[in-house]
């Protein structure tokens, strides 16, 4: 049985995946904007860890594996002759942007970052499993390669989204399990307020 790699408060509805499943090429460039930013946000963070070394290797890491997952993408839209899309925004992530904006704090503003970070992982991840799951009632589908390499990310999704919470749990440490509790409250919020469409978030 599935389980994200955070206890994210708000299902997925099938009809999403119905609607990414019903456009390929959307869902991809949606996605090789969300690995090419997701690559800058890791970097971004470097920052407020100046003098450190061990989160900082850690950030490189995450940035260096999704800026790979960007252009893997990006070859893989190529190799299926599919162009990649205007980025249209991430109204998910603007949303969960928007309410950490209002915190005030470097301190706390921070511990909000790394958290924001790994629901946006562990949220990419509950999708792409719910596509594969809603895929298999789709047998004109086959073994559809873009698929295939959804999938294979879905394992790297749930990494990240636990590389940043053991981040906060290092810097943070107990403040980190009443923050996440406020924080899954926010990010249910956030997603039942946006409709479907071709696209992870």
């Amino acid at each position: 049985m599935f389980k994200p790699p955070l206890p994210l408060r708000l299902e997925t509805p099938t009809g999403w995946a119905e609607a990414a499943l019903a456009d390929p090429e959307g869902l991809l460039s949606d996605h090789a904007h969300c690995e090419k930013k997701a690559a800058l946000t890791a970097l971004s963070l470097m920052h407020a860890f100046t003098g450190e070394v061990r989160i900082p290797l850690l950030l490189a890491r995450l940035a260096e594996e999704e800026l790979n997952h960007f252009r893997r993408v990006l070859e893989a839209m190529q190799g299926f002759g599919w162009s990649l899309r205007p980025d249209a925004g991430n109204r998910y992530a603007q949303g969960l942007f928007e309410a950490l904006e209002k915190r005030n704090g470097s301190e706390n503003r921070l511990l909000d970052r790394l958290l924001v970070s790994a629901l946006i992982e562990a949220r990419s991840c509950e999708r792409l499993h719910k596509l594969e799951t809603a895929s298999s009632g789709h047998p004109e589908l086959g073994a559809a390669p873009w698929l295939a390499f959804l999938f294979e990310l879905e394992r790297c999704e749930a990494g990240h989204a636990l590389a940043y919470l053991r981040m906060a749990e290092e810097r943070f440490g107990a403040a980190v399990a009443p923050r996440l509790d406020l924080w899954l409250d926010r990010e249910a919020g956030v997603l039942a307020g946006l409709p479907w469409r071709s696209a992870v978030h």
